[in-house]
């Protein structure tokens, strides 16, 4: 419940006695926060590439797309410049990325959830014809986004414009289509809302009378922080997002690994070895790329202030970091559409 359904508290609640500058006033929150966001996305890497099984079942998937990936990144200073023969769609091309990413992000984050919502529902003794279908779920969790859009948008949209710079090009002409036509949108938008939650429990309702306790604190868990956005801090509540999705999918990960490896392989691996000894692995596994994304937010702000940036290949060192976290985010999504399907026999007996 901690990590799963509450982690978010854990953030959101000390951001709400500091002020509205997350470079300011909770900078090392903030900070921290980064950090385990960054380290998250590599939670997932020595599964896929020191397991030999797992690298031989998705061996294609765990080559050609990360190449790609880091290919484009490794070209990013040709790409973004304003001269040469790139200039043309260099800049617009990494731009879109950008936004895809962001895009896919928020994908990712919210079916991690749904995810999390199914396994409790699979693991439910109730007969398949009476348990809450998977659409439910979806709705229950995306039913608050016509509302994002036709209320928030508008509503917060100097501070939307302040915090995604390298979106705006493609959020100002959203947030001005919203804002002609809020009227209209509105009412609607908030029928999707209740509908949502209205449907939702019906469904655990009918299931059998709310007794799966996971799914509805889970549900509880939830709600209180995708109706966060509303009265709270937007910006805030967005940190807490991702620090409650990072815990998520570490937490996921290490049970997985417990069990995965708990009895060893008809084939050793070489993750059975390193997960001999847990805590050294776990601490390095977490640590060494937090560390990283803690220094990506303080850097020039409380150390090396006022100290020129500096250049690789015409980008600045926090350039590099911003691209490659981009591009490896891209890697990160991807490998989870394959890496933890619960369909595959072999995902659901760890889980």
């Amino acid at each position: 419940m901690a990590a799963y359904h509450f982690s978010w508290i854990w953030v959101l609640v000390p951001m709400l006695f500091f002020g509205d500058s997350q470079y300011k006033d909770y900078l090392f929150i903030y900070a921290i926060v980064m950090g385990l966001n960054f380290s998250h996305r590599h939670f997932g890497l020595p599964y896929a590439y020191l397991d030999r099984h797992v690298l031989k079942a998705h061996r294609r998937q765990l080559t050609y797309f990360p190449l790609v990936a880091m290919g484009l990144m490794l070209l990013t200073p040709v790409l973004v410049q304003r001269s040469g023969f790139a200039s043309p769609w260099g800049r617009p091309f990494v731009q879109v990325v950008v936004f895809f990413s962001l895009l896919w992000n928020f994908w990712h984050v919210y079916m991690q959830k749904f995810g999390i919502m199914r396994v409790y529902m699979a693991k439910d003794p109730a007969p398949l014809e009476r348990k809450t279908p998977g659409w439910a779920d979806k709705l229950f969790l995306f039913c608050w986004f016509p509302l994002y859009f036709s209320y928030l948008g508008p509503e917060h949209k100097a501070l939307i414009f302040k915090n995604g710079p390298s979106v705006k090009p493609y959020t100002v002409p959203i947030i001005r289509f919203m804002e002609e036509h809020q009227a209209l949108l509105l009412v609607p938008s908030a029928l999707v809302a209740a509908a949502g939650i209205g449907i939702w429990i019906w469904f655990e309702w009918r299931t059998h009378g709310f007794a799966n306790r996971a799914r509805i604190s889970c549900g509880i868990g939830t709600q209180l922080l995708l109706t966060g956005l509303f009265w709270l801090d937007p910006v805030k509540v967005y940190i807490a997002f991702g620090f409650s999705h990072s815990i998520e999918y570490m937490t996921f990960v290490w049970a997985f690994q417990r069990r995965r490896y708990d009895k060893p392989l008809a084939e050793p691996a070489l993750m059975e070895k390193l997960l001999s000894k847990p805590v050294r692995f776990y601490v390095f596994l977490i640590g060494f790329p937090a560390v990283i994304g803690v220094l990506s937010v303080i850097w020039g702000r409380t150390v090396f202030v006022g100290e020129p940036s500096v250049r690789i290949l015409g980008l600045t060192g926090l350039q590099w970091y911003f691209y490659y976290a981009v591009y490896e985010s891209l890697v990160h999504f991807y490998m989870d559409g394959f890496l933890w399907k619960i369909r595959r026999p072999e995902v659901r007996a760890n889980i």
